[in-house]
């Protein structure tokens, strides 16, 4: 596909669906700060304020979405072009459904101590959250050479940050069956390090979609 044929349906007419990608990663951004302060507090009036404030975005970005669609169905697309757009709106949607999650799992497992791991993994969804951001704002310019390049450098340090939760992953695991846990205490941690897991795995998703479009140009 040519990059004016690309601009004819990404952009154009009425350059209407950049916005409210970047709405959406906003509203992720947000979600997974207030994530990362749920996962270090023990305060359970603070974790159920902190849980409310996630649910909050995750509604916004569903009302992101009904907007998405209503100008999705007013505007012309080739079924392809249609399938692209649809299909990065709906993953970052997902994402944030599952920050919503994971917020609800930090909240009704809540242990009384830190864990620094889980901590670490909570850190990298906020900077792949922040890497996100970098994108979305200029995912308008890919007739940038310099921006484009940026969009791949940031596709590829979100794709990083999923491998180092990757690894935490795996070593948590491990941990888990190799240290004297409580059967509670192995359930309860592998829920949240899986919901953090699934997390760090949506936003990595969503930057290969990006770079599977951007790559079309």
């Amino acid at each position: 596909m040519s990059l004016n044929s690309f601009f004819q349906f990404f952009v154009p007419k009425e350059k209407k669906f950049y916005p409210l990608y970047q709405q959406q990663a906003e509203y992720i951004g947000k979600a997974a700060k207030v994530l990362r302060l749920m996962i270090n507090e023990t305060d359970l009036q603070k974790l159920e304020s902190q849980k409310k404030e996630v649910k909050a975005y995750e509604v916004e970005g569903d009302d992101v979405l009904r907007v998405f669609y209503t100008q999705l169905f007013n505007t012309v697309l080739t079924p392809f072009e249609r399938e692209d757009v649809h299909q990065l709106a709906e993953m970052m949607d997902n994402t944030l459904d599952l920050l919503d999650d994971s917020a609800n799992i930090i909240f009704t497992r809540r242990f009384t101590d830190i864990d620094p791991d889980l901590a670490v993994m909570t850190d990298n969804i906020v900077f792949a959250s922040e890497s996100l951001i970098g994108i979305m704002q200029i995912i308008d310019q890919t007739e940038n050479p310099a921006k484009k390049r940026e969009i791949s450098r940031l596709c590829q340090e979100i794709k990083g940050i999923e491998n180092e939760n990757d690894d935490l992953y795996g070593a948590y695991i491990k941990k888990l069956f190799s240290q004297n846990f409580t059967l509670t205490d192995i359930i309860i941690r592998k829920d949240m390090v899986q919901v953090l897991e699934n997390t760090t795995n949506s936003l990595k998703y969503i930057s290969d979609k990006i770079r599977s479009i951007v790559s079309k140009l």
